[in-house]
C-alpha cells in the first residue's frame, strides 16, 4: 500500500470513527465515474458541526496536521478546511456541507463504492458532472470539462439525463452541459 493510499484510508477511517457523514467529490469522484486522473489531494464534503472537530482531530491523530482553531472557524462559516498527511504531504480538503437545495440533494444521492480497495462514499456521476460544471463556471478550466466529458463518455447510457437537465437548468450550467455532450 502506498503512502498516498494509506493517507486516504486513514482519513476515511477517521471520518467513520468520528461518526461524520461524508462524500468524496472532485477529481477522485470523476475518476470513479470516468477516467483516472492523477491528483495529490482529496476533496471531501462533510456533514459536521463545530462539536465534531475535536473528534475528527483525535481520529486523524498525529499522522495529520489539522489546525483545530481554523477548522472550527470554517465549520461555523460553512467554509472549507484541510488536513495534511505528514508522511505523504497528501492534502485533504474538507468542504462543509452547504445548506442549499442542490448540495443537500447531491449529498443524499451519494453512492457507496470501492476507491482503489477502500470502501468510500462518493458523489454520483450526475452530481459530479454538475459540480464540475459549476466549478468551471466559477474558474474556467479545461481540466473540469475534460472530467465531465470523461464521465459522459464512460457512462452515457447509464446517466440520468432528466436529472442532469433539470439541475443543469436550475444551476445555470445547461449551456455547459450541452457543450460537454457535443464534444
Amino acid at each position: 500500500m502506498t503512502t498516498e493510499i494509506q493517507a486516504v484510508q486513514k482519513a476515511l477511517d477517521a471520518l467513520r470513527e468520528a461518526h461524520i457523514d461524508y462524500m468524496i467529490v472532485g477529481s477522485h469522484a470523476a475518476s470513479v465515474h470516468g477516467f483516472t486522473r492523477a491528483t495529490h489531494d482529496l476533496d471531501i464534503v462533510v456533514s459536521l458541526s463545530v462539536e465534531d472537530i475535536d473528534n475528527l482531530a483525535n481520529s486523524l491523530g498525529d499522522e495529520f496536521f489539522l489546525d483545530v482553531e481554523s477548522a472550527t472557524k470554517a465549520v461555523s462559516k460553512k467554509d472549507l478546511f484541510n488536513a495534511i498527511h505528514m508522511n505523504s504531504g497528501v492534502k485533504i480538503d474538507f468542504f462543509v456541507l452547504p445548506t442549499n437545495d442542490f448540495s443537500r440533494t447531491e449529498f443524499s444521492r451519494r453512492i457507496s463504492t470501492d476507491l482503489g480497495g477502500i470502501p468510500a462514499w462518493v458523489a454520483s456521476a450526475e452530481d459530479t458532472i454538475l459540480s464540475k460544471l459549476l466549478w468551471y463556471r466559477i474558474t474556467p478550466s479545461d481540466r473540469q470539462l475534460a472530467d465531465v466529458r470523461g464521465i459522459i463518455k464512460a457512462g452515457e447510457d447509464r446517466l440520468d439525463w432528466s436529472y442532469l437537465s433539470t439541475w443543469a437548468k436550475t444551476l445555470g450550467v445547461d449551456d455547459l452541459l450541452v457543450r460537454a455532450k457535443q464534444t
